[in-house]
């Protein structure tokens, strides 16, 4: 049997705004991306593969074409996922 915990932390409106923003871009829901985003961290910290969907990725994927349609890249929003990182 699996048991699950919740973690959650406490955003400005801001900050909430843009993660709402960050879901819709790369279509998913924010826990997706939280959890997904924690993982993450996990993983590469073990230094294990992520086998699940990786939203960060979708988002680089969806960057990418974007970039190369409009010759622009959001402010900031890169850095702010740290999909630089991400080949």
């Amino acid at each position: 049997m699996v048991y699950y915990r919740v973690v959650s932390t406490k955003l400005t409106e801001e900050e909430h705004s843009r993660l709402l923003d960050v879901c819709n871009v790369i279509g998913c829901n924010s826990s997706t991306l939280i959890r997904d985003s924690i993982l993450k961290i996990i993983n590469v910290e073990q230094k294990t593969e992520k086998r699940e969907f990786n939203p960060m990725r979708k988002f680089a994927e969806l960057n990418a074409k974007s970039q190369l349609e409009k010759k622009e890249i959001p402010v900031g929003l890169a850095d702010l996922l740290g999909i630089n990182e991400i080949k």
